[in-house]
């Protein structure tokens, strides 16, 4: 069997992780036959060599061994739709990490192998990006799967099978540990440029903080990954914290939220009741007048 890096490809939209993909595809020495956008006029043709750049309402395009959606989660079925009928392709994957391959459905009836492939990586549009190391989730039919799983590993990564009903909840969970780390960060700067700290120093500290507390829990088991005053259950530094984050908007909810789940992840600490009324307590506080509101 030849390759899967030997095959024809086309990729339509070539945006952040279009272009990741591609990247990795290229160092792994697969080519590009078309790419297809919606402004063509916009790909500059020294980003892609030896690719045709082709409109997306162009009338027909040529057959292509792989054809790879990497559009919109809400544009893919869209897409799909609009290209059967004008281009043939012997496998279909699209890259939405919560979409199963049936929204490629509209490829099927021209005999279109259907799979979908994730990588666990966020694409800032940096060069360099690309997909060595990730993990991919790969989803489908069974030769469309299996073709997916090759791709992965031809671009150096870890494709791990899913099926269709555990995609929602596996980029669910992605976009927490992502968006929603970034999101407390977001919160702890605040609290910091409250404190007095200039927001891009806060930053850049908290940030660094923050990968190498995420790099510990992906060495060590939450239990002992997990640091800080709730963890150690240190009961009066809760209580000063909850006083000084009720001052800024959202930061305490947020405080109480992640407590719940520091405690459930080290148990057998005791004092698990005493810390949580410790963060209801501020409510009393505020309810005083003590503490003031952003």
């Amino acid at each position: 069997m030849a390759a899967v890096v030997d095959s024809s490809l086309t990729l339509v939209g070539p945006g952040r992780a279009g272009r990741a993909f591609l990247r990795s595809w290229a160092s792994a020495g697969g080519r590009v036959a078309q790419l297809i956008a919606r402004r063509p006029e916009a790909v500059p043709s020294t980003a892609f060599p030896g690719a045709a750049i082709r409109g997306l309402s162009e009338e027909r395009f040529a057959p292509t061994d792989l054809l790879l959606l990497a559009v919109p989660d809400d544009a893919i079925a869209s897409c799909a739709a609009s290209l059967a009928g004008r281009l043939r392709c012997s496998f279909a994957f699209h890259l939405s990490g919560a979409l199963g391959a049936d929204a490629l459905a509209p490829l099927r009836p021209a005999g279109a192998a259907l799979a979908s492939l994730h990588p666990l990586r966020p694409f800032t549009g940096a060069e360099g990006e690309g997909w060595r190391d990730a993990l991919v989730a790969v989803e489908g039919d069974a030769a469309g799967a299996e073709c997916g799983e090759a791709i992965a590993r031809a671009l150096g990564a870890r494709p791990y099978r899913l099926s269709a009903d555990g995609k929602p909840l596996y980029h669910a969970a992605a976009s927490l540990a992502a968006g929603g780390t970034v999101a407390v960060l977001s919160v702890a700067v605040r609290a910091c440029v409250a404190a007095g700290i200039p927001e891009e120093v806060a930053r850049e500290a908290l940030a660094g903080l923050s990968s190498e507390a995420v790099a510990a829990a992906g060495r060590f088991p939450f239990e002992r990954a997990l640091t800080g005053a709730i963890a150690r259950r240190d009961v009066g530094t809760v209580r000063v914290h909850a006083r000084a984050l009720a001052a800024t908007s959202g930061a305490l909810e947020l405080y109480r939220a992640l407590a719940e789940e520091i405690l459930a992840a080290t148990p057998g600490r005791g004092r698990e009741e005493e810390v949580r009324e410790a963060l209801r307590g501020t409510d009393d506080a505020v309810s005083r007048g003590a503490i003031g509101s952003a």
